[in-house]
């Protein structure tokens, strides 16, 4: 049976990294820009149908164990081919197809399932070259705030900004990069030589900007979560870890301990998580969910879950 790929949304979200190597815990929680390294999320795998949906591209892309992300291509996504670093059209994409999305963590999305994220940023690997893409923000050693890859930047590398105009690479520190490479060293952290490197614009974020139309209560209620998470949170893998029961209970919700289970049971009106320490998966109503890092206990009785469960936690406020 397939499984439903995780949404990650808006609200609280301070980043995450994808599939860091080990880095020593205490060095990223006294190191809080690990925290954020990118501002995209991003979902892969192959495309397994292309649909039209007025005038965008609904594009069914199936990952490892068989989960689902429907990306949906605007006219504002950009498209490359990893090998080639060329721009592509969203009429190049064939079923078939490796892809890899990348889109904003902190833009609101519609919750449904398989979650239909926008990409900013679409990839598409080279079945006759090899290829790699990095998109995440570096420092001024040109290493990247997750600590995955290490830039030596020559005179062969390409480094342009969004508008395809060549600039310098004093442009590149702390600024969100799209990195073309091939092969990298087999130290720690890799290191590569990059064929090229994009500069993306500023985004705005919207949805942080718009004032909020909820009630003062509401507002209340974000601001206690966000006290507890900047009091009592830890990192792991570049992923913040917040505490659930402290989090769910400030947000209205029951929280019951499942020791046969080794988790919990996190119920709201009509909705409830069931979850598993040590288990990525984790159950929401009736469909599967996946954190970005299993929840684990610390404490006695004081279990972390990933930042991205915030989300569905305040699904319904």
């Amino acid at each position: 049976m397939r499984k439903f790929g995780t949404i990650t949304m808006a609200a609280l979200l301070a980043g995450t990294t994808v599939a860091a190597y080990t880095v020593n815990a205490e060095e990223q929680v006294n190191d809080e820009k690990h925290a954020d390294a990118s501002m995209f999320l991003s979902a892969g795998g192959t495309i397994e149908k292309i649909e039209t949906r007025d005038k965008d591209l609904m594009v069914t892309v199936v990952g490892d164990e068989e989960i689902i992300t429907n990306f949906r291509i605007n006219e504002d996504t950009l498209l490359f081919n990893t090998n080639t670093t060329d721009a592509m059209k969203a009429s190049d994409l064939k079923e078939g197809m490796h892809v890899e999305g990348f889109y904003d963590k902190n833009k609101p999305m519609i919750m449904i399932y398989p979650p239909q994220p926008t990409p900013e940023l679409f990839f598409v690997s080279d079945e006759k070259e090899i290829g790699s893409v990095k998109v995440g923000k570096f420092d001024e050693d040109y290493l990247s705030y997750d600590k995955e890859l290490k830039l030596n930047i020559g005179d062969q590398t390409i480094i342009e900004n969004q508008q395809g105009e060549k600039i310098g690479k004093e442009e590149l520190k702390d600024n969100e990069l799209i990195v073309f490479y091939s092969v990298t060293t087999r130290s720690l952290p890799p290191q590569t030589s990059p064929n090229k490197i994009i500069v993306l614009n500023e985004m705005k974020e919207d949805a942080a900007e718009k004032p909020d139309e909820g009630s003062d209560s509401d507002s209340s209620e974000m601001e206690a979560v966000q006290t507890i998470i900047e009091n009592d949170h830890h990192m792991k893998d570049g992923v913040k870890m917040i505490p659930l029961r402290k989090v769910a209970e400030e947000l209205g919700y029951r929280v019951e301990s499942q020791p046969k289970l080794n988790g919990a049971l996190i119920t709201k009106g009509n909705r409830s998580f069931t979850i598993t320490r040590g288990e990525k998966m984790y159950g929401f109503n009736k469909s599967v969910r996946q954190f970005q890092v299993a929840p684990e206990l610390l404490e006695k009785n004081k279990t972390y879950v990933s930042e991205d469960f915030l989300v569905l936690l305040m699904g319904d406020n």
